[in-house]
């Protein structure tokens, strides 16, 4: 199955509309997971709703990039992209890195930005650790599972 952008588009809407925490929807071929943003209200500082959190994949049969098989054989935790996009390693242009090689992280933990769909998505760190390594380059476009921090425990 392929989805048009307008198609991706008018699915979000729907989705915003209806209030729903989530959505998710995943066949052969795509997979498209959409969080809502509430807030007590339902609505943000200026009065409106909030944006969705949107990730869309492909599922197409793709071989491993050399960088990510030497990834997976690695000691450490692997820090994947939730969602395709733009990584950026601070929350502000020109601003200093969330983290740091050797920087200590805990669960939870912001520790990098995907941009997707004009949207900035913080990445949540899913150990506590030390950053042993920082994979994605700022300003790189990464794919869904891509390894962005290598977390030692």
């Amino acid at each position: 199955m392929k989805l048009e952008l307008d198609e991706i588009f008018a699915l979000i809407d729907k989705v915003t509309e209806a209030g729903l925490a989530s959505f998710r929807y995943e066949d052969d071929d795509i997979g498209i997971q959409i969080k809502g943003r509430r807030t007590a209200a339902g609505k943000d500082s200026r009065g409106k709703a909030p944006l969705p959190e949107v990730s869309v994949s492909t599922q197409g049969e793709k071989e491993p990039s050399a960088k990510t098989q030497d990834v997976s054989d690695s000691e450490g935790n692997i820090q994947k992209s939730p969602l395709v996009g733009v990584f950026y390693t601070s929350d502000s242009e020109g601003g200093e890195p969330l983290v740091r090689v050797g920087d200590k992280v805990e669960k939870g933990q912001v520790i990098g930005i995907v941009e997707a769909m004009k949207l900035m998505n913080e990445i949540r760190s899913e150990y506590s650790g030390t950053i042993e390594e920082v994979l994605a380059e700022n300003g790189q476009v990464v794919e869904f599972g891509q390894p962005l921090f290598r977390i030692g425990r």
